[in-house]
């Protein structure tokens, strides 16, 4: 059996080889198979991927298309090129402010008044519970001029500042109003009452406004606000001047009133806050001389707790060592300015600082100050201030000039241009200057800014004629400084005028009110908004020095019309 099997061996030298190669094959083909199959699942489960991902894009197409050409989006009105808006038998306080008060991106006016003839209208002193005359304030559409809303209030209105978020908590802007007998009364973007400071010992006080917005002091996540008074009718030599801390959740005091003795009496200039480069904050104000207080004090004095205790991770609520050193031991307040004579007081922004710089003005002269060591940078002499100083870009330095208006006789001014940097005139005129003559404004354009300013040209034909109550505005850009755009000239009383943006990056537009001031007799009370453009397309080229222009007028006309602001 054995050779036969070696026999067949021989016979068949390949047979083994064979079965092995073909057991090898099954097993491959069976690897193949399952490999197949493997692959043909892969296969369905991939399209069955692809299938589902188109579905899923159709489908995101199909809710796009919907969106864009199905549902109808929300009409944005068009603000309008110009408007007016004209109340009968009123008076108004000599101010305007501007705010989105109804959220459509388009800056609106408010202002506020008091009618003579309202028992007919809503939200009218009869309506309200108030003897008539009472004074209003209303909201007007930046885009066309209408009423959005118009509130009659108790107060003789003395300021409105709106923009403060979160008022009461509600997550949204309002507004507050300065006045008396309430001295503030915050109100929402829709002109109703959110509360109403009430406190006994300000019946016989005057507020200084606009009140001062502080960070949040009672941790009610609310920012809070500091409001200066005055007695009305002062029975000593020594006034005084009294602080009081609000809640701006309820209007509630926080703490009781602080009391400083003033020997002068108080300039009503705006106080301010102002945060050193230690992240102190102190209160600037002007007491004859420009002054401050840390805020770290008027919180002990009001409330009878050290900061530290009562909030121990208010950083705003400390003091900064350098300003302390020059803080009077006593009285507990630092002398910014040693002239008995300063009217304003301005923070002047520096990029890179909180200190910043303060420019003070007094009867006599600017002066800017560094913000931090209150060293003086430059002084600015002139003859008798008239309104505080505009700031605006004259130079291409990113750094703010100032443009000072100054009495320089009994019917003239002397309109100046002052270099930031330094204090060197950078351009001046005189004017013929009128009575109760409106303020000046500015608007940034792309690097520099354009400055507004009124008053009259002098000429032969009305040099000598200052009773003439023709009011003219004048518009200034450092590309052409040897002439003016009169924009302007008018008989109306101008009681309150501005130039601003009313939408971002376009459409800059003058803002005037003219009419009758509070205790006059009352009559037609217009405010206009016109744009910038328009007013230039319809302006007089007034040449100061034609030896230096070598452009035509409607060149000039044309350059200015051109021009883009921004914010």
């Amino acid at each position: 059996m054995t050779e036969n099997k070696d026999l067949e061996g021989e016979i068949h030298p390949l047979k083994n080889d064979e079965a092995a190669v073909q057991e090898t094959n099954e097993v491959s083909d069976r690897r193949v198979e399952s490999k197949i199959r493997k692959f043909t699942k892969f296969g369905q489960l991939s399209r069955w991927r692809t299938a589902a991902f188109f579905l899923v894009l159709f489908l995101c197409l199909v809710v796009v298309f919907a969106f864009s050409f199905v549902l109808p989006c929300p009409v944005r009105p068009e603000s309008q090129r110009a408007w007016n808006r004209t109340f009968d038998d009123a008076v108004s306080y000599p101010f305007l402010t501007l705010w989105d008060a109804n959220g459509d991106e388009v800056t609106d006016v408010i202002f506020a008044f008091k009618y003579f003839n309202d028992s007919n209208i809503n939200g009218s002193c009869v309506v309200e519970g108030l003897s008539s005359p009472c004074a209003h304030v209303a909201a007007l559409s930046g885009t066309n001029g209408s009423l959005l809303w118009q509130r009659a209030l108790a107060e003789n209105v003395q300021h409105v500042q709106c923009g403060i978020e979160n008022l009461k908590g509600t997550k949204s802007s309002g507004c507050l109003v300065i006045g008396s007998p309430h001295p503030l009364t915050a109100i929402s973007s829709s002109g109703e009452t959110l509360w109403t400071f009430n406190t006994t010992f300000a019946d016989d006080l005057s507020v200084i406004g606009p009140a001062l917005i502080l960070p949040d002091l009672n941790a009610d996540d609310v920012a809070d606000f500091l409001i200066f008074f005055t007695p009305i009718n002062p029975v000593r030599s020594v006034n005084k001047l009294i602080l009081q801390l609000v809640s701006g959740k309820n209007g509630d005091p926080i703490g009781q009133e602080v009391y400083y003795n003033i020997t002068e009496s108080l300039v009503p200039s705006s106080p301010l806050i102002h945060i050193t480069n230690a992240g102190a904050y102190y209160i600037l104000f002007i007491e004859g001389t420009a002054q401050g207080a840390a805020l770290n004090d008027i919180y002990i004095q009001a409330t009878g707790t050290p900061p530290a205790a009562a909030k121990p991770d208010a950083g705003f609520l400390k003091s900064d060592p350098e300003w302390e050193r020059k803080t009077d031991s006593l009285s507990r307040k630092i002398e910014l300015h040693s002239s008995s004579s300063a009217k304003y007081l301005q923070k002047v922004p520096v990029p890179g600082t909180s200190a910043g710089n303060l420019l003070i003005s007094t009867s006599d002269s600017v002066e800017l100050l560094d913000g931090q060591s209150l060293q003086t940078y430059w002084h600015h002499n002139i003859s008798q201030i008239h309104g505080a100083p505009l700031f605006g870009y004259f130079n291409k330095d990113d750094v703010y000039d100032f443009l000072i208006e100054d009495f320089i006789e009994k019917n003239r001014k002397k309109v100046t241009i002052v270099d930031g940097k330094n204090g060197k005139i950078l351009w001046e005129e005189d004017l013929i200057f009128r009575k109760n003559c409106p303020n000046p404004s500015s608007i940034n354009t792309v690097s520099q800014s354009t400055f507004l300013f009124w008053g009259e040209l002098p000429t032969l034909a009305n040099s000598s004629a200052p009773e003439d109550l023709r009011h003219y505005l004048y518009m200034v850009h450092p590309s052409h400084p040897n002439i003016v755009l009169e924009l302007k000239n008018s008989t109306e009383n101008v009681l309150a005028y501005t130039t601003t943006l009313f939408e971002q990056s376009r459409h800059a537009c003058n803002v005037v009110l003219t009419g009758q001031p509070i205790g006059s007799k009352p009559g037609p009370l217009t405010i206009s908004k016109q744009k910038l453009k328009d007013a230039i397309s319809l302006s007089t080229v007034r040449h100061l020095n034609r030896e230096h222009e070598d452009f035509s007028d409607d060149e000039i006309k044309d350059h200015f019309y051109r021009m883009r602001y921004s914010s």
